[in-house]
């Protein structure tokens, strides 16, 4: 079974069309505010008997909020990290009991590409990225005695709309060219492998951090950015 929240029912129903067939169910809820966090997953222990799984996919991006760092608001700083920090750190809280007691668990948290290699103008996105991925690795260990798996994936450069939407603030220029011809360029420049990132990528890394043949992976931030980051 899958449990797919969003924060509108229409949103996260359309989840459902690629979780395939099974009694799948779906939720709305703002998972930055603790009342909510708690509800979700109250309501699906109850409705699905326990909980092997958490991906906290949830995330704010920084393009709407890019500036330099004095014309960052509080509001827009607190924004970015109520969802990128607060909600993953809100939806552990509420599922670690859970998880402790019956000894078993995998918690995926999606940080990005930002968290190792930060950006100008974006100290906000890049913090709470980093944010995320430091709480990945200190409950890791805080889990690991209850065979509880806590791993995160940064992903790299994906195609979405905000390409299309921000695109001067990603480069950091103005520009009358395509966002798409702009992004495969900028792609081509700055990743090894010479191709973008996919969600299916993503997926595919997260599915195998949800599976057993990661039972001795824990506390690592897997990179799937086509060879943007090596260490």
């Amino acid at each position: 079974q899958v449990c797919v929240v969003d924060l509108s029912d229409e949103v996260s129903r359309r989840g459902l069309d690629d979780a395939g067939e099974g009694a799948h169910f779906a939720l709305a809820a703002d998972v930055s505010r603790e009342a909510e966090a708690e509800n979700v997953v109250r309501a699906a222990i109850e409705r699905m008997g326990h909980i092997d799984i958490l991906v906290n996919c949830h995330g704010r991006g920084a393009a709407l909020v890019a500036n330099p760092i004095d014309r960052i608001t509080l509001e827009e700083w607190n924004a970015v990290f109520e969802v990128n920090a607060t909600g993953v750190f809100l939806m552990c809280r509420a599922l670690a009991p859970h998880m402790r007691e019956r000894r078993y668990g995998k918690i995926i948290n999606l940080a990005s590409l930002a968290a190792r290699r930060a950006n100008a103008n974006i100290p906000h996105y890049s913090a709470s990225k980093a944010a995320c991925m430091n709480f990945t690795m200190s409950l890791a260990r805080e889990m690991a005695p209850y065979n509880v798996n806590v791993n995160a994936i940064n992903p790299g450069l994906l195609w979405t709309n905000i390409w299309e939407k921000d695109l001067g603030v990603i480069i950091g220029a103005a520009t009358d060219r395509p966002a798409r011809q702009v992004f495969d360029e900028y792609v081509a420049a700055t990743v090894p492998l010479g191709r973008e990132q996919t969600p299916d990528d993503v997926g595919h890394m997260a599915v195998y951090l949800a599976s057993d043949e990661s039972r001795n992976v824990t506390g690592q931030g897997m990179v799937v950015a086509g060879g943007a980051w090596m260490v």
